[in-house]
This record gives C-alpha cells, sequence and structure tokens, in this order.
C-alpha cells in the first residue's frame, strides 16, 4: 500500500511539474566568487593550454610532414616496382617470341627427317659418294643435335617464362600493398589535416580569450588599486564600493527595429555548407538585412567583446541588472562593433551593425546567412564568473524575458507585442 501511494504521489509530482509555468533558471546559488587572483590564475592556466596548443600543432604539423614524405618515398617505390614488371613483360614477351622462333627451326628439321624417310629422294644413294654420304650422315647427327638443343632451349625459355610470371605476381602483390599504404597515408594526412585545422582554431579561440582576460585583468588591477582592495578580495566586494552602479531597468527589448525569427532556442537541424546537422542552439535567431543596426536589449554595461571568432564571428556582451536581477545578454555574427568594453549603453544604444554572410563575414563559419544571434545568461559575465563554460552553462530561452513572434513570423517594430 505504502507503494501505491509513493507511486501516486510522484504522478501527482510530474503533472504539477509539467502543467506549471516555466521560469527563468536562478544560478545564484552557483555564482563562485572571483578575485583578482582568481583572474591571474585563470590567465596563467589559460596560457599554460595556449602553449600545449602550439606545441601540439607543431608536432601534428611534424607528423603531417612525415606522412607526406613517406607518401613520396612509397610512390616511387611503386613506379619502381611498375617499371620492373614492364621489363618482366617485355622479357616473357622475347622469349616467347624465342619459343616460336625454336619451334620454327624443329618444325623444319621434322620436316627434313620427313622427306628424307619418304623415299622419294632414295636414288640419291646410288650416286652418292663416299664423302657425300660421310657429309649427309654428318648433317643427319647435327640436325639431331640442333633440335634436342633447341627442345631444351624451349624447356628453358618456357622455365623462365613461369619464373617471370611467379616475379610478375609477386611484384603486383607488392604494388597492391603499396597502393593500399598509400591510401592509408592520405587517410592519415586528411585526418592530421583536420586535427591541425581544430587546433589552430582553438588556438585564435584562446587568443581572443587571453586577450579579454588580459584587458579585464588591467582593469581590475586599476580598481583594485583605486578602492584598496587586497587581490583575494572578491571583485563583486570591491566593485560595490565604486560609486558608478549598472544601470537598471525594467524590461527587454527586441535587438532590431524589425526582422523575422529565423531560428529558436534549443535543438535544431539544419544544413551547414550542405552537411546536416543537429545540435542544440543557446539563442534566438532575428533575420535581418546585413548591417542592420543592432542594439543592446536593456540598460547596461558592455563586458565582453570578441572578434572574428571562427563560430560566431564578432560578439558583443552586455551585462545588465532588470527589475533587480542580474543577466548578461550576447549578441553574435555582427559586421562590425561600435562599443567597447565598459561603455554603459541603453536599449537605444546602437552597439553594432549585423553580419552572418558567408560570403562577407569570411571567418565566421557557423551562419547561414544575414542575422543577429541573441542569447541571455542569469547573472553578470565576466564579474560574477569568468569562464566561457560559465557563461554557457547559464544561457537559457531568450524568449523568457524577450517578447519574439514565433518561428518564421515578422516584426515591423521594437515593441509589437505577440
Amino acid at each position: 500500500m505504502k507503494k501505491i501511494f509513493k507511486g501516486i504521489s510522484y504522478l501527482l509530482l510530474i503533472v504539477v511539474l509539467l502543467g506549471s509555468q516555466v521560469v527563468i533558471p536562478d544560478f545564484s546559488d552557483e555564482i563562485e566568487a572571483k578575485s583578482l587572483k582568481d583572474l591571474k590564475q585563470e590567465l596563467q592556466e589559460l596560457e599554460a593550454k595556449y602553449e600545449a596548443n602550439k606545441q601540439q600543432q607543431a608536432q601534428t604539423q611534424q607528423q603531417i610532414a612525415q606522412a607526406q614524405a613517406d607518401v613520396k618515398k612509397t610512390t616511387q617505390e611503386k613506379i619502381n616496382l611498375e617499371t620492373d614488371i614492364a621489363d618482366l613483360n617485355a622479357q616473357i614477351e622475347q622469349l616467347n617470341k624465342d619459343i616460336d622462333k625454336k619451334n620454327q627451326e624443329i618444325r623444319n628439321i621434322i620436316s627434313y627427317y620427313q622427306i628424307s624417310a619418304t623415299g622419294e629422294d632414295a636414288y640419291l644413294e646410288y650416286i652418292f659418294t663416299a664423302t657425300d654420304f660421310t657429309d649427309f650422315i654428318y648433317r643427319m647427327a647435327i640436325s639431331e643435335q640442333l633440335s634436342d638443343y633447341n627442345d631444351s632451349l624451349i624447356k628453358e625459355y618456357q622455365g623462365l617464362i613461369v619464373e617471370s610470371e611467379n616475379k610478375k605476381k609477386e611484384l603486383s602483390k607488392k604494388v597492391s600493398q603499396l597502393e593500399t599504404k598509400t591510401r592509408e597515408l592520405e587517410r592519415k594526412i586528411s585526418s592530421l589535416n583536420v586535427d591541425l585545422s581544430e587546433t589552430i582554431e582553438g588556438a585564435v579561440d584562446m587568443e581572443t580569450e587571453l586577450k579579454t582576460i588580459r584587458a579585464d585583468l588591467k582593469r581590475m588591477e586599476a580598481t583594485y588599486k583605486e578602492f584598496g582592495c587586497d587581490e583575494s578580495e572578491d571583485y563583486q566586494a570591491c566593485l560595490a564600493k565604486h560609486p558608478d552602479q549598472l544601470p537598471p531597468d525594467t524590461a527587454f527589448w527586441r535587438p532590431v527595429i524589425s526582422g523575422r525569427v529565423s531560428s529558436n532556442y534549443g535543438m535544431r537541424t539544419y544544413y551547414l555548407n550542405g552537411v546536416k546537422r543537429t545540435e542544440g542552439h543557446q539563442g534566438l535567431d532575428f533575420a535581418v538585412p546585413h548591417g542592420t543596426n543592432v542594439y543592446s536589449v536593456a540598460a547596461g554595461r558592455v563586458v565582453a567583446i570578441y572578434n572574428k571568432l571562427n563560430c560566431g564571428g564578432n560578439q558583443v556582451y552586455i551585462a545588465h541588472t532588470v527589475n533587480g536581477k542580474k543577466y548578461t545578454s550576447g549578441y553574435m555574427h555582427l559586421a562590425s562593433i561600435k562599443v567597447k568594453v565598459g561603455d554603459v549603453v541603453t536599449k537605444d544604444t546602437v552597439i553594432g551593425k549585423s553580419g552572418g554572410v558567408p560570403s562577407i563575414e569570411t571567418w565566421d563559419h557557423c551562419s547561414t546567412g544575414g542575422h543577429v544571434h541573441l542569447q541571455i545568461a542569469t547573472g553578470h559575465y565576466r564579474i560574477d564568473y569568468l569562464a566561457w563554460s560559465g557563461y554557457t552553462a547559464r544561457t537559457f530561452n531568450p524568449r523568457q524575458v524577450v517578447n519574439a513572434p514565433a518561428l518564421g513570423k515578422s516584426f515591423k517594430t521594437r515593441t509589437q507585442k505577440f
């Protein structure tokens, strides 16, 4: 009976959860304290990873060079073997010609025997002199010897042909093995090139992150020095001493005046460069013409900027305090950026121009057309937490705070409600 009530309780709980309204996730208890000391440690660790990345690049390049040298060597070995096979074919052809010649000589000798045995020229015995007869016997002996010799040569040539054919098979097998080895080396080179490309892309992203952290470190050091904070003191506590707080706001606006929702938050399937992909989408996409003004979704301060990332292109991140709660909005696939880190913005501030067109923003490999990608996370990125993974872990569906039409639907103003 207890098990039955327990099962019913679980079912009721599930029903309640499914029927309840979705709320914005609250990560306030998870936000880790970060200090100037922590940031210095993070910078040191990222620099170590960056150095390891460079070493990995060098190692992969060496492996590619070695594999390419092996392909060249294998190709030359294959050419040499094919030359040997061609020589054997020529040798076999010559041996067959020699056999045909010797066979013809044997046929001629046999024909001579046959003429002598018919008796048609029997009268010769009455007119042969002793010398002629001796010469005749001698010629017959020589003919027999020549026939036996030719027959022996034919057997020898046939043996050489068999030997050459066997050698051809052996060489052909080696050629096949070399072709297999070459294909394996080419696949290895292709795989290594992919690894190298990913490693280089990782280095580019790390270089951007290093640049951002170093800039953050410089500002934090100035703040800590200005307010007399200890390096191990939490940055938020130190920042709270600053009289200029983030401008408060009461609502979120759409990032563009007009446009169309082209992709929702969550799992999606689409084609990128002709390849079908299924993956999670951490934001909301607004399709707009290239060069459209992009606005901040609320008042706040620019906390991070990334330039020309392989996936996302130019990006801006803004920290907000809306109705007393902390958020950070992110804007990706920008053609240009009109603000800098530290700038205070409002909902009417143009932070950049839309991009995402592959033929124009050639560095951005994760876009199929002109649009703005908006994503929102709880907490203040680069203030409450520093790692990019911390930001992505806190993202949620922007529809929970930004009013937007359904997928595929358009809007003409920032205030039009849906």
